[in-house]
């Protein structure tokens, strides 16, 4: 009982270490956000937005205040939001193919995103995806 317990245990350690590295760090949020704030006011504009790759309707989804801006925190959940209905299997990560509907569509810029060459984009590779192409 006792090794069954133990197994179950290291199962579930190495299961939130695996979880955890697909989400974006707080350096990789600070790197994506400044890209996507050009003009450095701290918010990101619809303008601003668009040309970092988030459409306008997960835009409208992660701004509750209707302020016409993203705070940082509204910023990640447009771009947790994007990924999420880009990933109708739910498997927690995007392929070629449903990377490709939320906006990726540049086979370099996948790979480029991809740096454990899986053939996925898990959430911290999508938003790397998405600062790699913006513009």
């Amino acid at each position: 009982m006792n090794v069954l317990m133990t197994a179950v245990a290291v199962s579930m350690i190495s299961m939130t270490a695996l979880a955890a590295d697909d989400q974006p760090t707080d350096m990789d949020v600070a790197a994506a956000f400044e890209k996507a704030d050009p003009d450095h006011d701290g918010t990101v504009s619809w303008a601003e937005a668009r040309k970092f790759g988030i459409t306008r309707r997960d835009f409208e989804h992660a701004n509750p205040d209707k302020d016409g801006t993203l705070d940082r925190k509204e910023f990640v959940a447009a771009i947790t939001y994007q990924f999420n209905e880009a990933n109708p299997d739910n498997d927690g990560t995007l392929d070629r193919k449903e990377a490709a509907r939320a906006g990726i569509r540049s086979k370099a810029t996948f790979d480029a995103a991809n740096p454990d060459h899986d053939g996925t984009l898990d959430l911290a590779e999508y938003l790397r995806a998405l600062a790699l192409k913006a513009r």
